[in-house]
């Protein structure tokens, strides 16, 4: 998608059905924000910009390493996501925090202001990321960190891959697209990636694996579960103009899939991502 048409789409019933399913997101992904967190080392004191920050669950996460004396913006296209960002409490020792909707890709950001530019999963989605990380580039302090997650292919993740494989089994399979286009993965390549990085003026660019368990629902069954995860991602894409018996019978391949990672209640995928740390030379 263009970055006009996910402005619609983040703005639209997607945002808000997104905004619903933001606190199970959040659990689902906070063992990766916190890895990252821990790779990239943000220490007390310093301000930081979360690209892409959705809800703000990680947004809070960072406040509360930069401590009272830190300051953290989170940036997001979405208001139906930055309304739930701005309504979690954060902890009197969080560091100030305040939240902005705009595209990365174009806002006129005050120059030199940040010693972090953080994100988990906000960075893949620009329709020109060269232009955008050069935007991005001027927000941070000489020799500033960049620091973000981001997937590799889907066929390495099942949380991606299970259900999707599911669902084309009752409807017929997109047309192939370019992957490199803007997207969950539009960022697998590690070459290209660098390439895109060392173009916009980013130096000392390292990625590297991480790997994790990420745990969805407490207590649930395998049925609502199923429901969940038909809701989300490339999946609900997919069944979004189809039938209710095509979405029935759709629920029944799902919840087949998911059933060797269904244990205890809850959802156990091993996952697979990259880790993403480049600093301003300029």
């Amino acid at each position: 998608m263009s970055n006009r048409e996910q402005k619609e789409y983040w703005n639209g019933d997607a945002g808000q059905h997104w905004a619903t399913q933001d606190e199970l997101m959040a659990t689902l992904l906070k063992p990766i924000a916190e890895g990252l967190l821990e790779h990239i080392n943000p220490q007390a004191g310093q301000s930081a910009l979360d690209i892409g920050c959705g809800g703000g669950s990680q947004s809070l996460l960072l406040a509360e390493r930069l401590g009272k004396n830190g300051k953290v913006v989170g940036l997001d296209i979405s208001e139906p996501l930055l309304h739930v960002a701005r309504t979690r409490p954060a902890s009197a020792d969080s560091a100030e925090l305040d939240f902005i909707q705009a595209d990365a890709q174009e806002y006129a950001f005050e120059p030199a202001q940040f010693d972090l530019l953080f994100s988990r999963f906000g960075v893949m989605f620009f329709d020109e990321p060269e232009t955008a990380f050069r935007n991005l580039r001027t927000a941070l302090k000489p020799d500033g960190k960049l620091g973000f997650s981001c997937w590799p292919s889907p066929k390495a993740n099942p949380f991606f891959s299970a259900p999707l494989a599911a669902v084309l089994k009752h409807v017929p399979a997109p047309e192939a697209s370019d992957p490199n286009a803007p997207g969950p993965f539009a960022f697998a390549d590690p070459a290209r990636l660098t390439g895109i990085l060392d173009a916009a003026g980013f130096g000392q660019i390292v990625i590297e694996e991480f790997t994790t368990t990420l745990k969805m629902g407490e207590d649930d069954t395998l049925d609502n579960l199923t429901a969940a995860m038909s809701k989300i991602g490339p999946a609900s894409r997919l069944l979004k103009e189809h039938s209710e018996e095509i979405k029935a019978a759709a629920h029944g391949s799902i919840m087949e899939a998911l059933a060797p990672y269904f244990q205890d209640g809850s959802l156990h995928f091993p996952t697979r991502i990259w880790f993403v740390t480049a600093h301003n030379e300029a």
